[in-house]
C-alpha cells in the first residue's frame, strides 16, 4: 500500500515537471505570444499554467497588451489573489473593448477584499458609454454605499438612477431589502450584556437572543449558590466544602458574564458578515449577468 503510493506521488511529481519543461522551452522557442493556446490553458483551468506563459517576456513585450493583462486579471481573481487581479484589470485601456468588463471587477474585487475607498474610486473613474453600463456603475456604487453603512446615500442613488434591466432590477430589489434590514436592526452592547447577567445571571444571554442558553446560565448559576449558601448556613464560612462550592460558584457567575458579552459580539459580527456577504452577492449577479459569465 506504501509502495502504490509512493508510486502514484512520483507519477505526478513526474508529469508536473515535464509539463513544468514543456511549457519552459515552449515560452522560449514561441515567435510570439499565442494568446489561442494560452485562452485554450486558461479554459481547460490550467490557471498557474496560462500565468506562467502570460509573465513570460514574449507576452510581458505583445502588442495587445490588454488582452494579457485581461486574463492575467481573471487568472489571479480565480486563484484568489484579488489585489493583484485588480492591478492587471485596470491596466486594460480605456479604448480596449476588455476595458467595462476589467474595470468593473477590479473594483468588485477591492469590494471583496473590504478596500471600499479604492472600489468606489475605480467605479466612479470607470468611463461608460452605454446607458446600461451608466445604471450598472450607479448600481454597484449603491452596493458600495451600503456597503459602508450609509443607508441615505444608498436610497439616493437608487430611486435617482431606477432600472428596469432584469440583470439589475432583481438585485436593486434585494439590496432594498438589505437596507430595510439595516435600518430595523437594532444593536446590541456587549457591555449591557455584561451588566444584565451581573445582575441576574443568564439575562445577559436572553437579551443576545440565545434563550436557550440564558435558562441554563440561570439554573446552573443560581443553583450553584445556593449550593454554596445552604453549605454556608449549615457548615460555616470556614468548612472546606463552602470554599470548594463557593469558588465554583464565583468562576460560573463571572463565566456566566464574560459569555454573556461575548454572545452578543459574535452575534453583532454573524450580522455584519451576513450582510457584507448578500451584499456583495447581490453586486456579483448583475456583473455576470452583463458580461455573460
Amino acid at each position: 500500500m506504501i509502495v502504490t503510493e509512493l508510486t502514484k506521488k512520483i507519477l505526478i511529481s513526474s508529469v508536473f515537471f515535464i509539463l513544468t519543461l514543456f511549457l519552459r522551452v515552449f515560452s522560449q522557442i514561441a515567435p510570439d505570444c499565442d494568446l489561442k493556446f494560452i485562452n485554450h490553458l486558461f479554459k481547460t483551468g490550467c490557471i498557474r499554467e496560462t500565468l506562467f506563459l502570460l509573465d513570460s517576456e514574449e507576452c510581458s513585450s505583445f502588442q495587445m497588451n490588454d488582452s494579457v493583462n485581461y486574463l492575467r486579471g481573471w487568472c489571479y481573481s480565480l486563484l484568489k489573489r484579488l489585489e493583484s487581479s485588480s492591478e492587471n484589470f485596470l491596466k486594460v485601456a480605456p479604448a480596449s473593448s476588455l476595458y467595462p468588463e476589467s474595470h468593473f471587477y477590479a473594483a468588485y474585487n477591492y469590494a471583496q477584499e473590504g478596500n471600499l475607498i479604492k472600489a468606489e474610486g475605480v467605479l466612479e473613474e470607470i468611463e461608460v458609454c452605454t446607458q446600461d453600463h451608466l445604471l450598472l456603475k450607479n448600481h454597484e456604487l449603491a452596493g458600495i454605499r451600503l456597503l459602508h453603512g450609509d443607508l441615505f446615500p444608498f436610497n439616493e442613488r437608487l430611486s435617482e438612477f431606477e432600472s428596469d434591466l432584469p440583470e439589475i432590477r432583481t438585485s436593486s430589489i434585494n439590496l432594498i431589502n438589505i437596507s430595510t434590514e439595516l435600518s430595523s436592526h437594532k444593536s446590541k452592547s456587549p457591555l449591557l450584556a455584561g451588566l444584565f447577567s451581573a445582575v441576574i445571571p443568564g439575562s445577559g444571554k436572553f437579551y443576545a437572543g440565545r434563550k436557550g442558553e440564558a435558562v441554563s446560565a440561570f439554573l446552573s448559576t443560581a443553583g450553584m449558590g445556593l449550593v454554596t449558601w445552604e453549605n454556608y448556613r449549615k457548615n460555616g464560612l470556614h468548612d472546606y466544602r463552602t470554599i470548594a462550592f463557593g469558588a465554583i460558584f464565583g468562576l460560573s457567575y463571572l463565566a456566566n458574564i464574560y459569555g454573556s458579552a461575548f454572545s452578543v459580539t459574535v452575534s453583532e459580527n454573524d450580522f455584519k458578515e451576513h450582510v457584507k456577504t448578500e451584499v456583495l452577492f447581490h453586486m456579483r449577479i448583475p456583473l455576470d449577468s452583463f458580461f455573460n459569465k
